[in-house]
């Protein structure tokens, strides 16, 4: 199977010869198209340092990533595939929501990369509606502000914004970690109808086992900037290698 995604060797250090912090240590994985793979780690593991650069808010230290067999960076450069293939749905849906844009701008915000015909055929008031109403929102939502909602609504708002360029690959970093017990089991179920209506490919980034159980084909276990651990869902649960991905089944056996 090829993957949608290759990951080779990718480093990411910041700071200076004195003061380094290795966020990211030589990691190699695949995404493969069609699949939901969970990253997850503790929080400084790297996992979402690792996202950035998949979205092109970071660039490497070193090594290379390819989207359908395409460098994603060269010289420090992302080299963006179609506008709107890659999109990200971030950890709190109050800061990443510009509180000075109506619902509908911000919805349509991301069309504005889109070639103009494009961007008039995915920014129809039809398709909009209707993209609002799946993700359990109303139209007469889409004249307010962000601050009008609940932090599972603000969620399911970005959830719309992420959807509305027609992406392939979403980075799903923690998308649920700042919501009400209730509400996250809301917009994982509304994930998991939305990856298979869509034909999406997930990264879900998390530190909660019991949530990566939940949505994951396969778990890739960072720890301290490192991959120590990667296999079908099933196996990392039921025969984790690692000291490490013990340690992390135990607290959720714990929590659950």
């Amino acid at each position: 199977m090829t993957p949608l995604v290759q990951i080779n060797h990718i480093n990411k250090i910041y700071g200076n010869r004195k003061d380094v912090i290795e966020a990211v240590k030589d990691i190699s994985l695949p995404v493969y198209e069609g699949e939901t793979l969970g990253l997850v780690g503790e929080s400084g593991s790297g996992k979402s340092t690792l996202g950035k650069l998949l979205i092109g808010l970071e660039a490497p230290t070193s090594g290379e990533i390819t989207y359908r067999d395409k460098v994603l960076w060269k010289k420090k450069r992302f080299m963006r595939p179609r506008p709107g293939e890659i999109q990200t749905v971030f950890q709190d849906p109050q800061s990443s929501l510009d509180p000075r844009l109506r619902v509908k701008q911000i919805i349509f915000e991301p069309l504005s990369a889109l070639p103009l015909k494009e961007r008039k055929e995915k920014g129809s008031i039809e398709r909009l509606h209707a993209l609002v109403k799946r993700v359990g929102l109303k139209v007469e939502h889409l004249d307010r502000y962000p601050h009008e909602f609940s932090g599972g609504q603000r969620q399911r708002i970005a959830i719309a914004r992420a959807l509305i360029t027609g992406p392939s690959f979403i980075v799903l970093d923690e998308p649920t970690s700042a919501l009400d017990v209730s509400v996250q089991a809301q917009v994982l179920n509304l994930l998991k109808e939305l990856k298979q209506e869509n034909q999406l490919t997930f990264l879900f980034i998390s530190h909660n086992m019991s949530v990566i159980r939940y949505m994951c084909d396969r778990i890739a276990v960072m720890y301290k900037g490192g991959l120590v651990e990667i296999d079908e869902t099933k196996n990392v649960l039921n025969h984790p290698k690692h000291d490490y991905t013990k340690m992390l089944l135990s607290s959720m056996l714990k929590v659950n």
